[in-house]
């Protein structure tokens, strides 16, 4: 059954698309069954021909067996990825509700996509390492060519957390800020793939990070150890307040465009327990 994710606010649609189911940060009807007490599914407005269709309608299934994420595409693609628990990458046509393209990026589960310009990927995955990809126009990797532009090789565990940092104000990404069940935290040149600086602290084993809108080098970072930790990354990264975060772990996080508030999502230990806060 898919599990996915997105940026706070802008995936909705990308959630319906999928055909999500159980996810709670959908938003209201977004991967629920109708039922007693339930809104109406709303209704998908970008459905070939004009006609509104039902939310719930599929897109074609993927090989993987478990999404674990997805994220929309830049540059007015009408497109958005999957990532897959067997190490692929399905791009969708949104609108059409099409598959466009299926490529191995990845020998095992890619657990993170984030998108890069209009035309580049970014893939975290259960090998340890981070992947750019250059993407045409189907969403495929350039030239038809399996390889990633590049690897960003150093942690010892998976990679399960990403987001990128740019210059002063909202100028282009220059930073990729990496998080990994081996308990660091690591920052790399963005051209070059090469490690900055990595911080290793007993038992955060990383679940999600999220830079700060309009910050050059602030990222928020949610934890395995029950930990919210707010990061400085202009030299090396270190943790500039630390905040107990509850009872439940939170697998994933986003940032208010202010940058005032933090959203976290939490599966709990029981189906009770998940949600929000």
């Amino acid at each position: 059954r898919p599990q996915c994710a997105g940026r706070l606010g802008s995936r909705s649609a990308a959630f319906a698309a999928m055909g999500c189911k159980n996810t709670k940060s959908a938003g209201a009807g977004y991967g629920e069954s109708e039922g007693p007490g339930r809104p109406p599914p709303p209704k998908w407005a970008g459905a070939s021909g004009g006609a509104a269709a039902d939310a719930h309608a599929r897109l074609a299934p993927p090989e993987d067996d478990v999404l674990p994420w997805v994220a929309g595409l830049g540059g007015g693609r009408g497109q958005l990825a999957a990532a897959g628990i067997d190490g692929n990458v399905h791009v969708y046509d949104s609108g059409k509700r099409q598959l466009l393209s299926s490529w191995k990026a990845h020998p095992k589960a890619v657990n993170r996509i984030r998108p890069l310009d209009d035309d580049m990927l970014l893939t975290a995955s259960n090998d340890a390492t981070v992947r750019l990809w250059r993407l045409g126009a189907d969403g495929a990797p350039r030239g038809g060519s399996e390889e990633p532009a590049l690897t960003f090789v150093g942690h010892r565990m998976s990679v399960s957390a990403m987001d990128v940092l740019g210059a002063e104000g909202d100028g282009p990404a220059t930073t990729l800020f990496t998080g990994s069940r081996d308990c660091t935290v690591r920052t790399w040149d963005l051209a070059t793939a090469t490690e900055l600086h990595q911080h290793k602290i007993l038992r955060n084993v990383v679940t999600a990070v999220r830079a700060v809108p309009g910050q050059s080098s602030i990222v928020v970072q949610a934890s395995e150890d029950l930990q919210l930790r707010l990061w400085d990354a202009r030299a090396a990264p270190s943790p500039v307040r630390v905040v107990r975060a509850g009872p439940n772990q939170f697998i994933c996080i986003d940032v208010t465009p202010d940058g005032n508030y933090v959203a976290c999502g939490s599966k709990g230990f029981s189906r009770g327990n998940c949600g929000g806060k």
